[in-house]
């Protein structure tokens, strides 16, 4: 095939185990700054500004973390979106933010498959505000909770008092101001390797305290030696996010959100950082998308990023090329192309020039995003490094990630669904009419912002949408052990980001063709739908191991926080 590369194996084949430091118990101190080779003369080498978060690595098959969520002072730059020149013009701004541990990057968290994470998460937010909004659903802003995005763990409440990934919280029953939820989740002997993260799910707060800064990574590791990498490949974390700030460095309610400004994308909080790589030298990079609506279209100048995993999960045996001549490949048989939407990870192998130089990483043009930019500065300068990439075919095949046949789907009740997700005027027929008087459906016109009188609704095909806070919410009830496959349906332009808790998806069809299919856990919808002709994803899914209820949702999350959500319960 064109779009894959079985390249040859390194010269020299050291395992490289993904957990950095396994036998250590420690917090291993961030990476900025590092010296990636320079020049001959060291005081000429360019400095690496990329931050890097701190990390925390099992020990004896644990980790036990305190969370505090809190208001926080950093300088940080501003600077407007779409400034495809280096450097971009931008302004320092204090900024007073909601975020973790008083950083501005939480810790990235190493596990290994069949490893506890415990983590006790503190609220020192201040008092809600219960004028905020009309809405009494949205006055619980500075009430919290978390969610681990993308892993395979028990969503309930696993013993008194301790709780799994659980979020199906109501906003007035999630972690209070002043409180605080102990969590522990245990990951199966069998869980997938890659890039996971977390961040609060409270459904009303979302947007606000992820736009604010509260996630961080988790990296999953296996003890099988999964990946094999050459000796000495730079492991990196990249959150792609934009800041939304008013003039005074702040944005505390998801009105904050609608009416602030968006900057431009940063990198780990950064606006245009410079990565420093050796002539030759592989890097293993690891994109984040944890803004709350705008897609990321990575390409770096003259390189080709070697895409090997998607949202944690592997692909086929095969790498998948990511440069210029890509980035515009949206058709149905590449849909989502390069693009990572909002809670998407992409996990890619780079390979410095051999030529010195200054190289930029863009922003390229994808539905529903803002214009090209420069995102960071790469340069490639010192000694030059001789490496070759892996083979994908070293790449793991993971049992609970082979593909779901027709024939597996029959065999376990070939349930199919047909759910649509739409943003739509209270007055749609697609609504029941009259809406419930009784219910906070739509932000109404007196509160003054711009999504006064919409719905972000969702349902089954041939019944009347609603939005998750209403009592006509569809909830999906599914057997333990049930193989199901959904079709989504796009009524939108916006390419919502489908993002289902605890158990990943294996999608098969774009409106309607088939095409290669792959696995992920947040999934954008083909965009450009409408009521007369919606667009569609069709995925496969088994809903293995744990019983009990979450979410699925948009992971735009000013829709989520609106109401574009719905409950899953898997019952024995």
């Amino acid at each position: 095939m064109d779009d894959t590369r079985d390249a040859a194996d390194p010269k020299r084949r050291e395992i490289l185990r993904w957990s950095m430091g396994l036998s250590a118990g420690l917090l291993l101190a961030p990476l900025a700054g590092c010296d990636s080779g320079g020049g001959d003369d060291p005081l000429d080498a360019t400095a690496d500004t990329l931050p890097e978060a701190p990390r925390i690595v099992a020990r004896n098959g644990l980790i036990d973390l305190t969370l505090e969520a809190a208001y926080a002072s950093n300088p940080m730059q501003f600077a407007a979106v779409g400034q495809a020149v280096y450097p971009g013009v931008a302004q320092a701004r204090d900024t007073a933010l909601r975020n973790y541990n008083g950083a501005l990057l939480a810790p990235t968290l190493q596990l290994n498959a069949g490893d506890t994470l415990r983590v006790l998460l503190l609220n020192h937010l201040p008092a809600n505000d219960g004028q905020a909004s009309s809405l009494s659903y949205l006055n619980y802003q500075n009430s919290t909770n978390l969610h681990f995005h993308g892993l395979h763990v028990d969503p309930g409440i696993i013993r008194p008092g301790v709780y799994g990934d659980y979020v199906v919280d109501t906003p007035d029953a999630g972690v209070a101001p002043g409180g605080s939820r102990l969590h522990e989740i245990r990951l199966p002997e069998n869980h997938s390797n890659g890039i996971y993260w977390y961040h609060p799910h409270l459904h009303g707060s979302t947007t606000t305290q992820v736009v604010n800064g509260m996630f961080g990574a988790i990296q999953v590791h296996t003890p099988r030696n999964d990946f094999d990498l050459p000796d000495g490949v730079r492991d990196r974390i990249m959150f792609v996010h934009r800041l939304n700030l008013s003039a005074g460095g702040r944005s505390d309610t998801l009105y904050d959100y609608i009416g602030n400004a968006n900057s431009a994308f940063m990198l780990n909080g950064v606006y245009q950082p410079t990565l420093v790589m050796r002539p030759g030298e592989i890097q293993n990079w690891h994109f984040v998308n944890s803004d709350v609506f705008y897609p990321f279209n990575p390409v770096l100048d003259d390189h080709t990023l070697w895409q090997y995993a998607r949202d944690g999960n592997v692909l086929a045996r095969t790498f998948r090329p990511v440069n210029a001549d890509t980035a515009s490949q949206l058709d149905n048989r590449h849909w989502p192309g390069n693009v990572i939407y909002p809670g998407n990870r992409s996990s890619v192998l780079v390979q410095a020039s051999q030529t010195p130089g200054t190289y930029y990483l863009r922003a390229a043009k994808a539905p529903s995003s803002t214009d090209p930019e420069i995102v960071a500065r790469i340069v490639v300068e010192g000694a030059p490094v001789s490496a070759a990439l892996p083979s994908p075919n070293r790449l793991p095949i993971y049992d609970g990630h082979l593909p779901i046949t027709d024939a597996e789907l029959a065999q376990h009740g070939g349930k199919t669904r047909a759910l649509i997700l739409a943003v739509l005027s209270k007055d749609s027929p697609l609504l029941p009419q009259p809406i419930p008087a009784d219910e906070e459906w739509f932000i109404p016109d007196a509160d003054g912002v711009s999504l006064a009188n919409t719905v972000f609704s969702t349902g089954n095909v041939g019944v009347r949408l609603a939005p998750f806070q209403s009592a006509l919410a569809a909830t999906q009830t599914i057997a333990l052990n049930a193989v199901e496959e959904w079709t989504l349906y796009n009524l939108n332009g916006y390419p919502h980001p489908f993002h289902i808790h605890v158990n990943d998806c294996y999608v098969v069809k774009v409106n309607g063709e088939d095409i290669e299919p792959y696995w992920a856990d947040t999934i954008p919808l083909a965009p450009n739908g409408t009521p007369d002709q919606p667009t569609s994803i069709t995925f496969r899914s088994r809903f293995t191991d744990f019983t009990g209820k979450f979410v699925w949702h948009c992971h735009a999350l000013d829709h989520e926080d609106m109401g574009m959500m719905e409950l899953v319960e898997v019952r024995a």
